[in-house]
């Protein structure tokens, strides 16, 4: 039996997003446009004794607009419209151009363009990106990257018939082609693209094709002629007013898939080929060819998945103008497997160099979760970490429970390197804030405790017999609150009192950046930092975000910087000190007032579909009395009032005075036309033109085109 109820008694709180709100325009076409206009600034600051950060701390700011369009056509797919205008900073990371200027960029694109026959296609105009097939994206262990491009491109996707019952949600497509011709480039800017042309000519080509329900196979090619080296543009390494030395590429990826059930198996082939580099700034390899392969599969039983592969990578392998892993072979497994009250996972990957020059080692990683009650759960994460012949460990244990408090975690973690041990525990908590407060807040805090012993083989102490031990506390806080109809703030505060000397990301396991990049980018040393958010929805379709982040912070490395000018014995007491008394500070602020519109509805189609994917035709026709009985109409011959016209079985329509009868937005394919012809006067019938003299009832099958009209007259003869 049904029983209505309310959710929590119907005190839920009134929604204060959506007052005012005024109703959506539902006629027409779907369409929307968005208009942003931004600004951005960020500056940062190093100060590190005897050495010189300006080339590497510089403002960084911008302004501009942005345009993004979209608009269904009834019958030529979605257009879009991104444009963008841009003055700001335009300069590589270690070059010497100051300065701001002019940018500007333009994509014109439609997408699922029907072509009938269950193909669609999709183009772009301007500044995009080059297409792939679908294959290359199945592959989870292998990135293969699109190239940024000035030019045009197409794909073609072809979809079979509908097998009966079958849904026409989400399909595949059997064959897909895709084509790319431009100039290559670089994307850049802070929230506007800066498209930096590098010159010459990029193609890319590929083609995907189902072999059978169980096997598909595709290919993609690319070909880059004369272009500027991009990574020599980004870091500006050639001499102020040298050419910066160009170069082409080759490269074309294979591949073959197997799909049957729960299993799926895909091998991939890459070759690619350079020339032209400069070896003084080449960070390839050098030039000429480079081959390698992966094997890729997945195994789903109900819960658990297994997944896994092997792979080869020669070095010095290259798409098109971007480096793709390379000088690297090993495999890898993933499992993972969930009840109501289980979830487990594991993860293990072992990689080594082909040629010697670079890492090489093992990754293990487990992680377990129990769940106790609706309220509480428990867990384990643990990870083996072997690289170069160091091995590094950790286990991080945690504990989730909900109180009328709110929602808490506690946890508590060990790491171990070759130089350190760690020893770390936190709490977080998700606050349950009184009703009497404005609607929407919220408040978050998280405070950690991390002890650290450190040997005299760190970094900064290197071949002696010093130990350093350091006890560092973390604190932040998190709120936010919507005082007003569409007015949210959101602010965070975070501090640390970290007093470790040495780049602790180099090893870390719990705290780990990411190795080299990392400690490019890493905060040593005490910090502190500051981010507010505010939103203000100044109407239905207007509103304005702005943000502002302050962080300070004690260096002990930054950009790597503590490694220049130290003596073979590695650094002095002075310098070490001249190191902890380092500072860095950024700032940045965002500015955006947005415009948003949108309106329409999708539309309707008539009839069944024979594709998943399609576009719309009319069908239309006459029911005349063939007094002549030559099925075809004449002017003479009258037309029948008041006959029902019935497509497919599920749609009809009833005949004019003059016999006339339409279907608009037909969808393209083959259709079934009856009739109910109870108002067709005596002695008058209709039956089917192949099947005269049977007395069996009218049926046709027509074909209905893409943006074309089909006409069908029914004719009617005497008896």
């Amino acid at each position: 039996m049904y029983v209505d109820r309310l959710i929590d008694g119907g005190n839920l709180e009134p929604s204060i997003t959506l007052s005012g709100e005024s109703g959506r325009n539902t006629s027409g076409n779907v369409r929307s446009l968005t208009v942003e206009l931004t600004g951005s600034r960020i500056s940062p600051k190093s100060s590190i004794t005897g050495i010189d950060t300006s080339r590497i701390d510089r403002v960084q700011q911008e302004e501009g607009l942005s345009v993004s369009g979209r608009y269904q056509t009834d019958n030529y797919g979605l257009l879009g419209i991104d444009a963008q205008l841009r003055r700001g900073s335009k300069f590589g990371p270690f070059g010497s151009t100051d300065g701001e200027d002019w940018s500007g960029s333009v994509a014109l694109t439609s997408r699922d363009l029907p072509l009938g026959d269950g193909w669609l296609a999709d183009s772009g105009l301007g500044t995009i990106t080059t297409p792939m097939i679908p294959l290359v994206r199945r592959q989870t262990r292998f990135y293969l990257p699109a190239t940024p491009i000035m030019g045009g491109a197409a794909t073609f996707n072809g979809y079979r018939k509908l097998a009966q019952g079958q849904p026409s949600i989400d399909p595949e497509p059997f064959a897909s082609l895709n084509l790319a011709v431009g100039e290559p480039g670089l994307l850049g800017g802070l929230r506007l693209s800066d498209f930096t042309g590098l010159s010459g000519l990029s193609i890319t080509g590929g083609g995907q094709l189902e072999l059978s329900p169980r096997w598909s196979a595709g290919i993609q090619a690319i070909a880059v002629e004369d272009t500027r080296d991009p990574y020599a543009v980004v870091f500006q390494a050639a001499p102020d007013g040298a050419a910066i030395p160009k170069i082409s590429s080759q490269g074309a990826f294979g591949t073959l898939a197997y799909s049957a059930g729960n299993l799926r198996v895909q091998a991939n082939a890459i070759w690619s080929n350079r020339s032209g580099s400069d070896p003084g700034i080449d960070i390839f390899g050098g030039d000429g060819s480079a081959a390698g392969g992966l094997i890729d599969a997945s195994y789903r039983d109900g819960r658990t998945i297994h997944s896994g592969g092997i792979y080869y990578f020669e070095p010095g392998m290259t798409w098109g103008t971007s480096a793709v892993i390379n000088n690297a072979y090993g495999g890898y497994y993933r499992f993972s497997s969930s009840t109501q009250r289980w979830r487990w996972t594991l993860n293990l990957d072992a990689v080594d160099t082909i040629d010697g020059n670079g890492s090489s080692g093992v990754i293990v990683n487990g992680d377990v979760r129990r769940r106790l009650t609706f309220d509480t759960s428990v867990g384990l994460n643990s990870s083996l970490r072997i690289a170069n012949g160091q091995a590094s460990t950790q286990l991080l244990g945690f504990v989730d429970f909900s109180t009328d408090l709110g929602t808490s975690r506690a946890e508590a973690g060990w790491g171990h390197d070759p130089v350190s041990d760690l020893y770390r525990i936190g709490f977080d908590q998700n606050w349950s804030l009184p009703a009497s407060l404005p609607a929407g807040s919220r408040l978050s805090t998280q405070v950690s405790y991390e002890h650290r012993r450190q040997s005299g083989e760190a970094p900064f102490f290197p071949d002696s017999d010093v130990t350093e031990k350091t006890d560092s506390f973390g604190a932040a806080i998190s709120a936010g609150a919507t005082p007003f109809s569409g007015i949210s703030f959101d602010a965070s505060l975070a501090y640390n009192s970290n007093a470790s000397s040495s780049a602790t990301s180099i090893y870390g396991p719990i705290d780990s950046t990411g190795g080299a990049l990392g400690v490019l980018s890493s905060q040593q040393g005490e910090s502190f930092s500051a981010t507010l958010v505010a939103t203000a929805r100044l109407s239905s379709n207007w509103s304005l975000t702005a943000s502002y982040t302050d962080t300070t912070s004690n260096l002990t490395s930054r950009y790597g910087l503590p490694l220049f000018g130290l003596s073979p014995l590695g650094p002095s007491q002075g310098q070490i000190d001249d190191l902890r008394r380092s500072s860095f500070r950024l700032r940045a602020g965002y500015l955006t007032l947005r415009y948003l519109v949108s309106a329409g509805r999708p539309q309707g189609a008539l009839g069944l579909r024979q594709f998943p994917v399609g576009g719309l035709g009319n069908l239309e026709g006459r029911v005349f009395l063939d007094s002549n009985d030559n099925g075809a109409k004449e002017p003479t011959e009258k037309g029948v009032a008041g006959i029902v016209v019935i497509l497919d079985g599920i749609q009809a329509v009833r005949t004019d005075e003059a016999g006339f009868y339409r279907f608009e937005g037909v969808i393209d394919g083959p259709h079934r036309i009856t009739l109910n012809a109870d108002a067709l006067p005596l002695p008058w019938f209709i039956e089917a033109e192949d099947k005269r003299g049977t007395g069996l009832p009218f049926t046709a099958t027509v074909e209905v085109g893409v943006r074309s009209t089909t006409t069908l007259n029914i004719a009617a003869r005497r008896e």
